[in-house]
């Protein structure tokens, strides 16, 4: 079987060595869990929904197509192929460095890689299968049903990490019900956020959308979203290590662009893997795929002797949970102005703690009942619908409670290097 041999590559396999909640379990300590049992996890339950397109395109009068299914299941499988360690706060290490490059397109270049072990499987399973499964990865917009089952309101990549991560942090929050949930999809079309680019007219495309008597369980659902993103994603400890992650490496790709004599300052040998991926020419996808979450943080103690200053003490701090202290700007209260005020006098005092880093200012987490972390609103395709008779209707038009968590909630912290400035920052 193709899933089989596709896990068992170097490229699968490199999964286990990258946590899916990145360093989420400095706060959560059951929260170590990989993205390489997701990715199965993402498979089975993209198998699931397949017989829920199966269904649906019976019930419609269609026609099957077993080829675009295919595609659909070696896409859910090898979605996360791309993630880099630490996962989005590597890319916004990239991102700092002018680098702008998401996992989505890392992953694209893995699948298509003829130089890998992913490329030849999936051409021996069918001619030209690689692009075709990296493409619908790539795909920002969708062109038939198939594409929802990894990329829509019900894709298999949320109603797996869902479960699963409510599950390994042991939180009490983020329940849904996946079998009521799945026993009332349908397929309907919705109006595409991208135009028909020959006449201009929307674009009218098939999605999962709810009957109405799921929407309770709709609410729930996307409820369960928002509290682990409130509880777990953001939690102002994750958040700092994250913070403290970032820092790090951006003093080693500092370094490593430089000289050999800059390079030796990192406390890195000569032919580390984050010194050859951060010199020049360094991001291939070869050199790439060495990087993982245990490279980095088995280097930790060699980092810890660096004679780089800022490098040395991120090191020494990550190795034995010294954290930065963090400040909640909600702890001023809940008014906006207050808080504004409050942060505008922090900012004008600790201005040069800021510009070096030994006050971190993280004004990057915001969250609404669609966003992603520090992300702007979903397009339409993933958002929930829900079906007023025939026709499907955004939930929000529906539900109240949905409706009241549309505007974005800002999370704003500062974390201190030193307890004293974070007591002079409070007072």
């Amino acid at each position: 079987m193709l899933a089989w041999k596709l896990i068992d590559t170097p490229e699968f396999q490199r999964l286990r060595r990258i946590r899916q909640l990145g360093v989420s379990e400095f706060t959560f300590p059951g929260a170590v869990h990989t993205r390489f049992a997701h990715s199965i996890g993402v498979f089975h339950t993209a198998r699931t929904l397949v017989e829920v397109v199966r269904r649906e395109i019976e019930r419609l009068g269609q026609v099957f197509v077993d080829e675009k299914a295919e595609v659909a299941l070696a896409a859910a499988l090898l979605h996360d192929l791309g993630h880099g360690p630490f996962s989005h706060t590597f890319e916004g290490v990239q991102a700092s460095r002018g680098v702008k490059r998401r996992h989505e397109k890392w992953t694209a270049d893995i699948i298509r890689n003829p130089d890998g072990h992913i490329c030849p499987l999936l051409e021996n399973f069918r001619a030209e299968f690689s692009d075709e499964v990296a493409s619908l990865l790539e795909k920002e917009d969708p062109e038939d049903i198939y594409h929802s089952i990894v990329s829509s309101s019900f894709d298999a990549d949320r109603l797996d990490y869902l479960r699963r991560d409510r599950l390994m942090t042991g939180t009490g929050a983020g329940a849904i019900d996946f079998d009521w949930l799945i026993d009332n999809i349908r397929v309907a079309e919705i109006e595409s956020d991208a135009p028909d680019e020959d006449n201009q007219e929307p674009l009218h495309v098939p999605t999962f959308c709810l009957t109405a008597k799921a929407l309770p369980a709709a609410e729930q659902f996307l409820l369960a979203r928002y509290t682990l993103h409130q509880q777990v994603y953001f939690h102002k400890a994750t958040r700092c290590v994250e913070h403290m992650v970032g820092k790090l490496l951006r003093a080693v790709a500092r370094l490593a662009a430089g000289r050999k004599s800059d390079q030796k300052r990192t406390g890195l040998s000569e032919e580390h893997p984050l010194l050859r991926f951060f010199g020049k020419d360094g991001e291939t996808v070869t050199n790439y795929l060495v990087l993982d979450d245990t490279l980095i943080f088995g280097s930790l103690e060699a980092m810890s002797e660096a004679e780089d200053p800022v490098i040395s003490e991120m090191a020494g701090r990550l190795r034995e949970r010294k954290l930065y202290k963090a400040l909640d700007i909600a702890e001023f209260g809940a008014d906006a102005g207050t808080q504004r005020r409050k942060l505008r006098r922090i900012k004008e005092r600790f201005a040069d703690q800021i510009s070096n880093e030994t006050v971190m200012l993280d004004e990057g987490a915001s969250i609404g009942i669609y966003s992603e972390i520090g992300g702007e609103y979903e397009r339409m395709h993933k958002k929930m619908h829900i079906l007023d008779g025939a026709d499907p209707v955004e939930i929000s038009k529906m539900s109240p409670l949905i409706k009241a968590l549309e505007t974005k909630t800002q999370f704003t912290r500062l974390y201190f290097a030193s307890d004293a400035d974070r007591a002079e920052a409070r007072r």
